[in-house]
């Protein structure tokens, strides 16, 4: 859901994937235009060092709760980071693009300056993604949550074939013998579901999509459930080196034994966004640019 917002900016945090090699520059660029029109600077500390007494450092415990908005300059897998950490504050978040596609990022570094002066204009939107909360359930240990924006990767550490059963609210979808399965939301469409087949869907809709990868049987397809569904897989007995992925960066090991449960999560990502383009023309904007390149 998209929505115009008039609340005022005070303080900026920035957020730099620090294994790019422009990103400190750009960061450096980004504080100096800032701090010129008077806005505080939020830094997470570690990161840069940067001098002024509109630039403030905080811990990673206070960083992603402090700043009225995050700046992230990376790719999308910065932002799928940035907001596994920010979504439990509702923090507003909006990345500058210095990866390929991009299709979560909002500007691109050689427009940085018009990028801020929109968002610091308050000529920006919010646009809420449903997110997804993973439990995993321990035969001796209890359960542990996870919380992911893209999707939840099921599969097995040696790329070998998989027996996974996967049930909602109790009803059996199927059994499949696989290399593994996504559940994805519907952001989380155009990533890995999307390379797998899987279609693509409007970020507006609130639902899963569970896409089987490379499925021993040619007419399995990816289903599409809705958002108040709760997906569980259970594994064969035989099945070994089972991992779970969060948004491709965070990876769980489990074994047969435990049991996996999938559903809409209570939190949600928020994006800032500075313009009007439908998802329709962003993501033909940039397949075309990928096609190209």
């Amino acid at each position: 859901m998209r929505k115009l917002v008039n609340q005022e900016i005070r303080e900026i945090g920035v957020y730099l994937n620090m294994e790019k090699k422009d990103s400190k520059s750009l960061a450096e660029r980004c504080i100096a235009y800032l701090v010129k029109r008077g806005f505080k600077i939020a830094l997470l500390e570690g990161q840069i060092s940067y001098q002024h007494e509109l630039v403030h450092y905080y811990p990673s415990s206070i960083f992603y709760e402090q700043p009225d908005c995050i700046l992230v300059l990376g790719g999308d897998g910065t932002l799928l980071s940035v907001a596994r950490k920010s979504c439990f504050s509702c923090m507003p978040i909006f990345g500058i693009n210095l990866g390929k596609l991009g299709f979560l990022t909002e500007g691109e570094a050689a427009h940085y300056e018009e990028t801020l002066k929109n968002l610091t204009t308050g000529h920006y939107y919010i646009e809420e993604r449903m997110m997804l909360s993973c439990i995993i359930t321990r035969k001796n240990s209890g359960a542990h949550e996870y919380t992911a924006l893209n999707d939840v990767l099921v599969k097995s550490r040696g790329s070998r074939m998989m027996e996974i059963r996967a049930f909602a609210n109790g009803a059996t979808i199927d059994k499949f013998r696989a290399d593994g399965l996504i559940i994805s939301t519907a952001t989380g469409s155009t990533g890995y579901s999307l390379a797998a087949g899987g279609p693509v869907v409007s970020p507006r809709a609130k639902v899963m999509i569970l896409n089987p990868i490379c499925p021993h049987r040619l007419h399995d397809r990816a289903y599409v459930l809705p958002e108040d569904e709760v997906i569980t897989l259970e594994f064969g007995e035989r099945e070994k080196d089972i991992v779970v992925t969060l948004d491709g960066q965070t990876t769980v090991s489990i074994t047969p034994e435990d049991k996996v449960q999938v559903q809409k999560s209570s939190h949600c990502t928020r994006l800032i966004r500075l313009n009007e383009i439908s998802s329709y023309e962003r993501l033909r904007i940039k397949l075309l640019s990928d096609f190209e390149s």
